[in-house]
C-alpha cells in the first residue's frame, strides 16, 4: 500500500511540473522532436514583449550600467540582461523560419519521394505569402481604426520617446488616413530601407525579412533535393559564408539564421546524428559540449546593444568582434547570432532540453507567438500606456511666452512605480487572452482563406499520375 502511494505520489508531482507534457519521453514519442520548436518560439515572443517594455520604460537596461561611473544593476549583469535588451526573438523567428520551412522536404527527399519533396517546396512557397500578410494586415487595419478614434493620443505625449515615436499621429482628413493605410501596406511587403516602418505598427517590419527568409530557404530546397546529404550541407555552408562576409545590416539575423535552420532541419533526420544521441558512450562528453555550448551561448548573447565600453568584459568582445566579423556590420546583432546559434546546438545535443521546451506551457505559449507578435505592439501603445499615464491625455495645454511664441506641454509623466507592478502583469494576461481568441478565430479564418486561393489557383491532378522526374533520375532512398 505504501509503496503505491508512493508511486502515485511521484506520478502526481511529475504531472505537476510546467515541463511535462506527456508520458512518453522525447526518445519514445517521435512527436516531441518537432514540438520543441513551439516551445523555443514562445520564449523567443515573450523575450519581444520583454525587450519592447524596456526599450519604453527603462531603456538604460540596453547599456551595461547605467553610466561609466555605476556599478550595474541586477538586470544588467551577464545572461540576466539577455531578455531585456533585445535581438534574441526576431533571431529565433528566423532559425525557426528555416527550420520549418525545410522539414518535411528534407524528410521526403531522404526517403526518395523527390516529387513529393518537389510539391511541397511548391505549395508551401505559395501558401506563405497570404499565410503571414492576412494576419498582419488585419492587425494593421485594427491599429489603423484605432487610431482614427484617437487611441494613442495618449502614447503621443506620454514621457516615453520610444513609445511618442512608434504612435501614429492623425493627418488632418480621413481620407488621407486612408491613402496613408495602403500607402503603409505597400511599406511593410515592398520596403527594403529598414529605417522606414509602418506608422501603424512598426513592430512589422520583420514580416518581409521573414518571408524572404522562407523564400530563400524554398529556392535551396529547391536546388539542392536531389543532391546527397554532405553536398546540400556543403551548399548551405558555402551560402552562410556568403551571407557571413556581407555587412549589410541584419544578414546575420535572418538569411544565415535561416540557412542554419536548414541545416539543423536536415541533420535531425541523418541516421548518425541519430545514432550518436543514442549511444550511451557519448552521453557524457555530448552533455558537457551542450553545457558548454549553452554557457558559452549565455555570455555571447548578452553583449550590449549600448555602449559596450562601460563594462571589460563587453569590452573584450567589441575587441574580438573588429577581427572575426566584416568592417561596417552591426556587432550586437552578430554576436546575438553566434550566442543563439551555440545555444540552438545545445539544444539539439540533449533530450532533457527539448522535453523541457515540449512542456505544456511553453507549447501554448509557442502557439500563441505570432498573434503576440502582431497584437503586443497596439495593445502597449494604447491599454497599458492608458494604465500609467491614465485614459484622456489631459492637461495638455500650449502656453505662450513672453514674446508671444507657443510654448508646449511637458510631456505625461509615468506613475509610481507601483502602478507599474500591477498594471504590466495585468496587460500581458490580457495580451494573452487576445492572442488566443486570435489564434483561435482569426488564424484559422486566414488559414481557411489561403486554402480556398490555393485551391482556385493549383490544377487537380489526382486522377492521373504525374511525375515530375524521370524515374530514372531519381535518388536512392538516404
Amino acid at each position: 500500500m505504501s509503496q503505491y502511494l508512493y508511486t502515485r505520489l511521484r506520478e502526481g508531482v511529475a504531472n505537476a511540473l510546467p515541463w511535462h507534457s506527456g508520458d512518453a519521453s522525447v526518445k519514445g514519442d517521435p512527436r516531441k522532436t518537432v514540438k520543441w520548436i513551439d516551445g523555443l518560439r514562445g520564449i523567443a515572443s515573450f523575450m519581444v514583449v520583454m525587450t519592447h517594455l524596456a526599450r519604453a520604460w527603462d531603456y538604460d537596461l540596453f547599456s551595461p550600467r547605467d553610466n561609466p561611473d555605476v556599478p550595474p544593476r541586477i538586470m544588467q549583469q551577464m545572461v540576466l540582461r539577455i531578455p531585456w535588451q533585445g535581438r534574441i526573438g526576431v533571431t529565433v523567428f528566423a532559425f525557426l523560419t528555416g527550420y520549418v520551412c525545410a522539414l518535411k522536404p528534407m524528410k521526403q527527399a531522404r526517403a526518395g519521394d523527390v516529387d513529393g519533396a518537389f510539391t511541397t517546396v511548391a505549395k508551401s512557397a505559395f501558401r506563405r505569402p497570404p499565410r503571414l500578410m492576412l494576419p498582419a494586415t488585419i492587425a494593421m487595419c485594427i491599429s489603423w481604426t484605432l487610431a482614427q478614434f484617437g487611441a494613442y493620443t495618449v502614447g503621443n505625449r506620454c514621457d516615453s520617446s520610444w513609445t511618442r515615436d512608434a504612435s501614429p499621429d492623425l493627418e488632418d482628413a480621413l481620407w488621407k488616413e486612408v491613402v496613408r493605410l495602403f500607402k503603409n501596406f505597400f511599406v511593410a511587403w515592398t520596403n527594403t530601407d529598414y529605417n522606414v516602418h509602418m506608422v501603424y505598427d512598426e513592430h512589422q517590419w520583420a514580416l518581409l525579412p521573414l518571408l524572404k527568409c522562407s523564400m530563400l530557404i524554398y529556392i535551396v530546397s529547391f536546388a539542392t533535393i536531389l543532391c546527397k546529404y554532405r553536398w546540400r550541407l556543403l551548399i548551405c555552408i558555402l551560402l552562410i559564408a556568403y551571407f557571413h562576409q556581407d555587412p549589410k545590416l541584419d544578414r546575420e539575423t535572418f538569411q544565415i539564421q535561416a540557412l542554419y535552420g536548414m541545416i539543423l532541419s536536415d541533420l535531425s533526420y541523418e541516421h548518425g546524428y541519430k545514432s550518436f544521441l543514442q549511444n550511451a558512450t557519448y552521453r557524457w562528453p555530448r552533455r558537457i559540449v551542450a553545457w558548454g555550448l549553452l554557457v558559452g551561448g549565455l555570455y555571447i548573447c548578452s553583449y550590449p546593444g549600448e555602449h559596450p565600453e562601460w563594462a571589460d568584459w563587453s569590452q573584450r568582445m567589441f575587441d574580438i568582434a573588429t577581427y572575426i566579423f566584416p568592417l561596417g556590420s552591426n556587432y550586437g546583432k552578430r554576436w546575438t547570432a553566434v550566442g543563439i546559434d551555440m545555444i540552438i546546438m545545445s539544444i539539439f545535443l540533449t533530450h532533457w532540453s527539448k522535453e523541457f521546451l515540449s512542456s505544456s506551457l511553453l507549447l501554448w505559449l509557442g502557439k500563441q507567438s505570432f498573434a503576440v507578435y502582431l497584437l503586443h505592439g497596439t495593445l502597449l501603445r494604447t491599454v497599458l500606456v492608458w494604465m500609467i499615464y491614465g485614459i484622456t491625455g489631459q492637461p495638455w495645454a500650449w502656453t505662450t511666452d513672453i514674446d508671444g511664441s507657443p510654448v508646449p506641454p511637458e510631456w505625461l509623466p509615468r506613475r509610481a512605480p507601483w502602478v507599474f507592478a500591477i498594471s504590466i502583469p495585468c496587460w500581458l494576461a490580457l495580451l494573452y487572452t487576445c492572442a488566443s481568441l486570435w489564434t483561435n478565430h482569426v488564424d484559422p479564418f486566414c488559414a481557411r482563406l489561403t486554402q480556398r486561393i490555393e485551391n482556385t489557383f493549383f490544377e487537380d491532378n489526382t486522377e492521373k499520375e504525374q511525375h515530375l522526374i524521370p524515374m530514372s533520375s531519381r535518388p536512392m532512398p538516404m
